[in-house]
């Protein structure tokens, strides 16, 4: 029985590929040129459908056609049949995340928004207005599949920071305290960002930095500390910590989600960086140097412990031939889609493109009959399938060597799953040699 899994191997991405929303936005705006404006700017940043209101009886109309399916919508606060901002209790009355647009803002409004439960609201300033709210409806999306810790050991400060992350659209879990805050990152390793107070009894706010960062660094988990102790020591302890960032009480809305949203986006920014640095630009897939760099890793875990680990050279058969045929953009698509079939078949395994044609595969803790099998089954798979290039179908085949016996180190078994790769080219293609 198979045990220890490669989770990080399982996804692909493109690097042509950019982040798009699946579900419509709904724009209501009065003023025709900035509407189009505002619908081009969407369209152009997240791929999305966009559905144009110039009132509020036809946003009433598209909201009862289509009501939760919307991922967002962006609401002029001052329309023709609703000029205080009645449009935004009608948005709300379907569910549906709400960015107010307004030309003038006191604090009168402000309130006022604020109290409806507005994501946010955004002063129509020129171009980087829209920009901002076009930026906050991809934010709002990415949200839904984010998880964010609130620890605290007050129920009514627990609630009132839920509340405020719940309008983000953002899935929030809760701690009374420091100890149970480790138990549920250790219960939803995906958590990115937890929110934590200082004066906690059990295990203080510094404890919990500390004992949260042996456990996940600040490129994989944002942890933002929260105190209402007077002086600068408090906020300078929990960054010594290892927190992130931190939020004096008492907070605005504003300040609370200005925050949260920088600390997500860094951790983006950090997330693609990685990828840049680790993934092949044509596939998607892991290189040659991630391959290795955790590969050693893999390697002597198994080598420890005594459990099977097998290694597999996946190379296509007479991809020159492809290439001279069909041109290099068919070849392309040849090699992204072999990624993507590897992915599919083996996404709890450290996959890599070694170079060129040569995908490299590393399975751990698996009777090697399973893997066996597994293989050729996906053999099988790539000779059945045909790849659609242009007006042409092209079909492939692959070969595989293999290795599993414990040699001296993974670059020796490398270098005989190559080898044996080699013997299945020279006795045919299109078959396993392991």
């Amino acid at each position: 029985m198979k045990t220890t899994k490669f989770r990080r191997g399982a996804r692909v991405v493109h690097k042509s590929q950019t982040y798009h929303i699946d579900r419509p936005v709904l724009l209501i705006e009065d003023q025709r040129a900035l509407a189009q404006m505002a619908e081009a700017m969407l369209r152009e940043k997240w791929g999305c459908e966009v559905m144009v209101a110039a009132s509020m009886l036809e946003a009433k109309q598209l909201l009862e056609a289509h009501g939760s399916a919307f991922v967002a919508a962006v609401c002029d606060l001052n329309l023709p049949d609703a000029p205080y901002g009645e449009v935004i209790d009608l948005v709300n009355k379907h569910s549906v995340p709400a960015i107010a647009l307004t030309g003038a803002f006191g604090e009168e409004l402000r309130s006022m928004v604020n109290k409806k439960g507005v994501v946010d609201y955004v002063l129509k300033q020129g171009v980087n207005s829209y920009e901002y709210a076009v930026n906050l409806v991809g934010r709002i999306h990415k949200n839904t599949s984010i998880k964010v810790l609130v620890t605290d050991d007050s129920l009514s400060a627990r609630a009132v920071l839920k509340h405020m992350l719940s309008i983000q659209g953002l899935n929030v879990l809760t701690a009374k305290d420091g100890y149970e805050a480790i138990e549920m990152i250790e219960m939803h390793p995906d958590i990115k960002l937890v929110l934590v107070d200082y004066n906690m009894p059990k295990m203080n706010g510094f404890s919990f930095v500390l004992e949260a960062r042996k456990r996940m660094g600040k490129d994989q988990l944002a942890i933002i500390g929260i105190s209402g102790e007077d002086g600068g020591n408090v906020s300078a302890q929990f960054l010594k910590n290892g927190a992130n960032d931190f939020i004096a009480k008492p907070y605005s809305y504003e300040e609370l989600i200005c925050r949260v949203t920088q600390n997500l986006e860094m951790l983006e920014m950090v997330e693609s960086i990685q990828n840049i640095a680790n993934r092949d630009y044509l596939t998607g897939m892991y290189n040659r140097r991630y391959f290795f760099d955790e590969g050693y890793g893999i390697y002597e875990d198994a080598n420890n412990s005594g459990s099977n680990l097998f290694i597999a050279m996946i190379d296509v058969d007479h991809f020159k031939k492809v290439n001279d045929t069909y041109g290099h953009d068919c070849g392309d698509l040849v090699l992204k889609h072999l990624a993507a079939q590897l992915s599919a078949h083996f996404r709890d395994d450290l996959i890599a493109r070694l170079g060129g044609e040569e995908f490299a595969l590393l399975i751990a803790d698996e009777d090697i009959k399973v893997t066996r099998e597994r293989l050729e089954a996906f053999r099988l798979h790539i000779e059945r399938e045909t790849i659609r290039c242009d007006t042409t179908n092209i079909a492939i085949t692959v070969s595989i060597g293999g290795s599993h016996h414990p040699l001296e180190n993974l670059d020796m078994m490398l270098k005989t799953a190559d080898e044996n790769l080699y013997h299945a080219k020279q006795n045919g293609r299109n078959r396993i040699v392991a």
